[in-house]
């Protein structure tokens, strides 16, 4: 078998291997910009093959010769410029087709004209021959050529660049693409300058090897579904769950925190199917709420998810960031952190926070409210009522109206005397304890100073605050204190003094006083009484 009939075998068999990737690429339903690319420089590649191998077959036919000669040529115009485009989006994933892109196309148009005329002026080419040495061309030949390797150049330095940041300099996706490009990129050069006088067909052969390589990094190793500005390696070590998703929502990269999270994960599956098999209908819900919102308004998305966990409540932070490029989404990156300490410490500050509250507002001993918010709460039900009676409707005056009662215990120094400070502190604790049994939960109890106590009840009638103080007159009285028949009279009482505020421009001062008094004549007329203001 003669050197021809193995370059024709190796012709033909590279020819089928073009079309093969050719057609690889172009069954998939969902195509992006990198396949379109990719589409049009193995078709302007396998136009080319197609006119080297018609060229040999039929090398007897005029015609076909003629035909083939400006075939052989459009493809390697057409190759050129798409060899550059397939490296700049490669790079940048998406772009926009701008005027500037249109620039590029100027030098292939004047080309693809040179050529159809060619046979007028002879610019592109004088003598055509699969031989280089017996080739001969014209001046333009040369603006061509420099165009062409320029184009050449940049497209295959793009791949070869971001093909090293995607996956790494010795992985095999770059290994591949490199080796096959090295190859395309020698078997030119020594057919464009002549360096050894074979047949122009080792270049289509050798380009057919390098598209073998790509059909290898594409199949096995998905070279071409994968997003350049996302992170360059999956980041294992990490311990938070980190996913890329492209524009259809599937899995293009993750790493092995996410696959611990989550059940069934792999590549080109649906994000929205994962979430689904792992969290409840409710979660995966706001998950997509959160995710269209993402993508609808191009930016940055947070929320809170728990899960159950080994008898415990584990919290995480979603951080949806849709990755967009010069205002085109490319994908979407979803990290998820696992935040049950901070959400722990932070509870226990809120405890914390509530106990200081505790402390800046109750009585340490009772743990009734102190006089501190006493005077706060009590200024504060005051100014309610002065506004109402300016401003409010008849029906909210009356409603809003409230009462203070003041009390003390009759005969405490008797009591602390008798019995020591001990029972005379756990006395006043038991106090509050009887009180606020008989008292409405809107109702408040505070300890305004030794065994003196208020209660400000908001919201009643001047019935109800009657009551009231009454109960809790007689609430003491019929409990069985410790130590009581010692007291005089053989019982614990207190007394009672009442002023029931419903009147505008009330002085709290005033309010206060009023009170008092009226205790101060409860004591004073008998003790174990009420004394109510007129």
């Amino acid at each position: 078998m003669d050197n021809v009939s193995i370059i024709n075998m190796l012709l033909v068999l590279s020819t089928l291997v073009i079309l093969y990737f050719w057609l690889l690429i172009a069954k998939r339903r969902r195509k992006k910009q990198i396949h379109y690319a990719v589409l049009s420089m193995t078709a302007s590649i396998l136009l080319w093959n197609m006119a080297v191998l018609l060229y040999m077959t039929f090398d007897n036919v005029p015609w076909i010769l003629a035909i083939c000669e400006r075939l052989y040529f459009l493809g390697t115009i057409l190759v050129s410029i798409s060899i550059l485009f397939t490296g700049l989006i490669f790079a940048r994933t998406k772009i926009k087709f701008t005027w500037k892109h249109g620039l590029l196309f100027v030098v292939p148009v004047i080309s693809i004209g040179v050529l159809l005329t060619n046979q007028s002026h002879h610019l592109f080419y004088t003598v055509f021959s699969l031989i280089p040495s017996k080739q001969n061309f014209g001046i333009y030949f040369t603006i061509h050529t420099i165009y062409s390797y320029l184009c050449i150049g940049i497209g295959l330095a793009y791949l070869v660049i971001f093909s090293i940041k995607n996956y790494g300099v010795f992985s095999k996706q770059s290994s591949l693409i490199c080796i096959g490009i090295m190859i395309a990129l020698i078997m030119d050069a020594i057919s464009t300058f002549k360096i050894f006088d074979w047949s122009t067909a080792i270049e289509n052969i050798a380009f057919a090897v390098t598209i073998s390589f790509f059909v290898i990094a594409t199949v096995k190793f998905d070279f071409l579904n994968v997003i350049p500005i996302a992170l360059q390696t999956v980041v294992d070590l990490i311990s938070d769950s980190y996913v890329v998703i492209d524009e259809d929502l599937e899995i293009i990269d993750y790493n092995q925190a996410f696959v611990s999270d989550f059940s069934g994960v792999s590549r080109k599956v649906d994000i929205m199917a994962i979430i689904k098999k792992n969290y409840s209908d409710l979660d995966v819900k706001r998950f997509k709420g959160f995710l269209d919102e993402a993508i609808r308004e191009q930016k940055k998305v947070s929320f809170e998810i728990s899960k159950p966990r080994d008898e415990a409540i584990v919290y995480y932070r979603v951080e949806i960031t849709p990755i967009y490029v010069s205002g085109n989404p490319i994908g979407t990156i979803i990290l998820k952190k696992n935040i049950t300490e901070h959400k722990n410490n932070l509870k226990e500050v809120m405890q914390l926070n509530e106990r200081l509250q505790s402390l800046a507002t109750r009585d340490w001993l009772t743990q009734s409210y102190n006089r501190y918010f006493f005077d706060e709460r009590l200024q504060q039900e005051i100014d309610l009522v002065n506004r109402l009676q300016a401003y409010g409707l008849e029906s909210e005056k009356s409603v809003n109206n409230f009462g203070l009662i003041m009390f003390d215990i009759d005969y405490f120094k008797n009591y602390n005397d008798n019995n020591g400070h001990l029972a005379g502190d756990e006395l006043l604790q038991t106090i509050v304890t009887v009180v606020k049994g008989v008292l409405y939960p809107t109702d408040i109890l505070c300890r305004y100073g030794g065994e003196e106590f208020a209660v400000i009840c908001c919201h009643t009638s001047e019935k109800g605050f009657e009551i009231a103080a009454e109960k809790i007159r007689k609430a003491v009285e019929d409990y069985d204190f410790r130590f009581q028949d010692k007291q005089p009279g053989g019982n614990l009482t207190v007394s009672i003094g009442a002023a029931y505020c419903s009147t505008p421009n009330v002085n709290k001062k005033d309010l206060i006083t009023r009170s008092d008094n009226y205790l101060y004549l409860a004591k004073s007329t008998g003790r174990n009484k009420v004394v109510l203001s007129e």
